[in-house]
């Protein structure tokens, strides 16, 4: 059986995570400006603790580590899945609306 990694995704268990990003807005753009004007100054600590305050609305606005390991991780699970999931197609030569060449190989879920 094949081991998937676990740490940041479920997939193929459970869909793989939609993150639901947006566009940075008004309501938003003070405390990114001002957490960039930390950075930019060299003041790391303060711009981490300004982002761990506002980590739950700038999720939609940042992507962070966390978010990499969990889309490396899903990449990564589901190209094992998608390794063992093969199905072959088969279809008679008199079908005219067939897309597919003979040997052609499907990889599809359940």
């Amino acid at each position: 059986m094949t081991k998937y990694e676990s740490e940041y995704s479920s997939f193929p268990n459970k869909k793989i995570t939609k993150h639901n990003f947006a566009d940075i807005d008004d309501d938003i753009a003070p405390v990114i400006n001002q957490i960039n004007a930390l950075r930019s100054q060299g003041q790391y600590s303060q711009a981490a603790q300004l982002l761990q305050a506002n980590k739950e609305v700038l999720s939609r606005f940042i992507v962070d580590a966390e978010t990499f390991r969990t889309w490396e991780d899903e990449i990564y699970n589901t190209q094992k899945y998608a390794r063992q999931v093969q199905q072959s197609v088969h279809f008679e030569e008199n079908e005219d609306d067939v897309d597919c060449l003979e040997g052609d190989v499907w990889v599809g879920g359940e």
